[in-house]
């Protein structure tokens, strides 16, 4: 009996950025169809509020118009996507970090798919524009962030 050794088809690639821990990539690197972006980042409010939901949903809807604005209307994406946002709103307080995530699925045109190389080549000044214009939000709502919890 012969066991067939498995593939790993997932495959990820760095993006350097200041203030956020950034990655692209894909679950199948054969065929990149679908690709992701994934961020983390500690937030910290600078003011006390009774309730930060609303800020929140600001920053997310901001991240949205960001995706849509930078990404859907390129040759390299379809218009629609996929945004998973998390921050545990009610545990957010003044002097402490709140960890947030995201993560955002484009996917190809099947009649252009690139490699996930050559996708991060072209689509890099896009996706840094989406994560500037989320940490100005960040900062417009009143949020310190950092990369780390320390």
């Amino acid at each position: 009996m012969s066991e067939k050794k498995q593939v790993r088809l997932a495959s990820e690639k760095s993006l350097q950025h200041e203030t956020f821990k950034l990655k692209l990539g894909t679950m199948d690197k054969t065929n990149p169809l679908v690709v992701y972006v994934a961020g983390k980042v500690f937030i910290s409010p600078n003011e006390e509020k009774d309730n930060y939901v609303q800020d929140v949903r600001d920053i997310k809807f901001g991240l949205k118009k960001s995706i849509r604005d930078n990404l859907t209307d390129t040759k390299y994406f379809q218009n629609d996507y996929i945004l998973e946002f998390q921050i545990a709103d009610s545990g957010i307080k003044m002097n402490k970090k709140s960890f947030l995530t995201f993560e955002f699925l484009l996917k190809q045109p099947a009649e252009h798919v690139l490699k996930l190389n050559d996708v991060k080549k072209q689509t890099e000044p896009h996706i840094y524009e989406i994560i500037n214009s989320l940490e100005e939000n960040i900062v417009k709502h009143n949020f310190s962030l950092s990369k780390t919890k320390k």
